[in-house]
């Protein structure tokens, strides 16, 4: 009995391991509740709206947080913002068509970036999107 629990645990934690994402702690103390979710890969949400108007609430969002735009170019069908946080951690967001009044903002991320802040950037953009 203890085998099969063992090997389901340790399946369970490869399938974390192996899919990008991590659950950790500070200082390794999970038990305090110190916990966060990183991921390296991509996260997107459909939002309502023209690319123009989501890539300019990007650019506003980049702004509130003080974010550095390292690259940016757009057409009325894509549009690519790049950027760093704090801890260097790249982030490039695609602003893409998706129909009329509807695009996909992806996240993606090369290293790993706390989830939270990437759902902070996204809830700014939200914000700044219903302003515009």
């Amino acid at each position: 009995m203890r085998t099969i629990v063992s090997t389901l645990l340790c399946a369970a934690l490869a399938a974390i391991l192996l899919s990008g994402c991590a659950v950790g702690g500070k200082g390794g103390n999970v038990a305090q509740g110190a916990t966060y979710f990183v991921c390296t890969g991509t996260m997107f949400s459909d939002e309502p709206g023209t690319v123009t108007a989501v890539h300019a609430a990007v650019l506003d969002a980049l702004v509130a947080l003080e974010l550095p735009v390292t690259y940016e170019k757009k057409d009325n069908l894509v549009a690519v913002v790049e950027t760093t946080t704090a801890e260097g951690s790249p982030i490039e967001i695609n602003v893409a068509y998706r129909k009329a009044d509807l695009t996909r903002v992806t996240f993606t991320s090369t290293d790993r970036v706390d989830q939270y802040k990437l759902s902070g950037l996204l809830e700014e953009i939200r914000r700044n999107l219903a302003t515009i």
